[in-house]
């Protein structure tokens, strides 16, 4: 299946610039609701936020609003979240319900959408049936334990939307885990500048150099078709998490130790406490004369035990495929995942309805625990984003994120010239986007100099 799906090469971009009128223009974001979010597939919530029949949550997405429920013990169904009588909105937030009912006069719907009760219906005589007076459908799917909705009736399947993503992130069980902790905040950047900032590395010596300390280096970014992943440039086919090299001045029996227990202490995701423990006890399980692959191999053993001994099974992944994966994942328009075999640090973020300065920016953890053994987590909202509530990771890149749509607004006619290696991703990002939108896509510079 390989030969199908090549292993990470970093595509590399035709130099180009991209206009700041996607970030900075309201009449683009305006746009956005009919040309892009009225017709792309975009996570709503997780199958676990909507466990029992009847859980509903709502999803909002600028000025639209959508109900998800759970129909039947395997179904979920969603909806525009509006009353067919006067356009009433039925729900908001989360909950659980034994039928939909409008508070303004009564009407009532069961969970899959069909209308049991409308006020006086003789008043209409003959001139409403069934499907007027039903709750009007939309378009669902479900993949990864994501819920993901299309409000475009003509839309394709969501498998189709997903490409090739299936056949990489399948094997990682995503559908398994369950939240760790999620946070949300309402953040003062477009919601583009955000997911930018989660789908390359070229900021990481400047932004994360605790990152350049624990041993990362130049990433690359490969398009995807829609979608783009990202890989550590030299350490392809090494594998996710487990590359760890010394110059000799250190004994590289206690590095795992240092850099994933750094790992856990600024991002609290990335890894888990398992793996923490289990480079903790590398030096007590290897001899002095070990070499990197060992005290990988090892590293990924001891931590499974570990699991095993508390209930949790790792899904069992091609050594082949784990090589090939991939670090991060941009999963258009606005989703980024970044898979392991046992957690998951992911990344929503959507427009803050049509203010083009602002976005709600949502990250979570996710793990795999022993059945019945997940945290009762809630979306936590601070609104404070001092290091009581968040990462060291993501502190670093809220000081980057408004300045840069702060500095949109005086960058010129010229445009913004991302890397055509490392930041590939944003390109391949901006032509989808330029696809959707009808305008927008990056314009090609290869030979126009520096002046442009």
């Amino acid at each position: 299946m390989n030969a199908i799906h090549p292993q990470l090469s970093g595509k590399v971009e035709t130099p180009v610039s991209i206009s700041t009128e996607a970030y900075v223009s309201q009449a683009w974001a305006r746009d956005e609701r009919d040309r892009l979010w009225s017709r792309v597939w975009q996570i709503a919530c997780r199958e676990e936020e909507i466990p029992e029949v009847g859980d509903f949550h709502t999803y909002e997405i600028q000025d639209r609003s959508i109900i998800v429920v759970r129909s039947a013990p395997d179904e979920i169904r969603a909806f525009h979240n509006s009353c067919p009588h006067r356009g009433r909105s039925i729900t908001s937030g989360c909950g659980t319900a034994r039928n939909f009912w409008c508070a303004y006069h009564g009407w009532q719907w069961n969970l899959a959408g069909r209308n049991t009760r409308v006020l006086d219906p003789q008043d209409w005589g003959n001139a409403i049936d069934d499907d007027a007076v039903a709750l009007r459908p939309v378009k669902v799917g479900r993949w990864g334990g994501f819920v993901f909705v299309n409000p475009d009736a003509d839309a394709g399947p969501l498998e189709d939307f997903l490409q090739t993503i299936p056949f990489w992130l399948d094997p990682f069980e995503i559908d398994r885990m369950r939240y760790k902790w999620r946070l949300r905040t309402r953040y003062a950047a477009n919601w583009k500048v955000v997911t930018e900032a989660f789908v390359e590395g070229y900021h990481s010596e400047a932004t994360h150099p605790q990152l350049i300390t624990a041993g990362y280096g130049r990433t690359v970014s490969c398009p995807e078709g829609l979608h783009a992943r990202m890989h550590t440039k030299g350490m392809e086919g090494a594998g996710i998490g487990t590359q760890f090299d010394s110059d000799g001045s250190e004994d590289i029996r206690t590095i795992p130790y240092k850099t994933i227990k750094g790992i856990m202490d600024t991002q609290w995701s990335n890894t888990t406490d398992t793996f923490v423990e289990a480079a903790r006890r590398l030096p007590g399980l290897l001899p002095e004369s070990t070499t990197p692959d060992e005290v990988g191999q090892t590293l990924m053993e001891e931590a499974r035990r570990i699991d095993a001994a508390r209930g949790v099974d790792w899904p069992h992944i091609d050594p082949a495929h784990m090589a090939n994966v991939g670090i991060n994942w941009h999963l258009f328009p606005n989703a980024v995942l970044l898979p392991n075999v046992t957690y998951l640090l992911g990344f929503r973020i959507r427009p803050d309805g049509f203010d083009p300065d602002s976005c709600i920016m949502e990250v979570f953890a996710l793990e795999r625990y022993p059945e019945g053994g997940e945290p009762q987590t809630q979306w936590e909202e601070p609104e404070d984003l001092s290091a009581r509530y968040w990462p060291l990771l993501l502190r670093q890149d809220f000081k980057n994120m408004h300045a840069i749509q702060k500095g949109m607004k005086s960058a010129g006619p010229g445009g913004l010239l991302p890397n055509p290696v490392q930041e590939a991703s944003i390109i391949n990002f901006h032509r989808n986007l330029a696809a959707f939108m009808g305008r927008g896509a990056p314009r090609d510079i290869a030979g126009e100099g520096a002046g442009r």
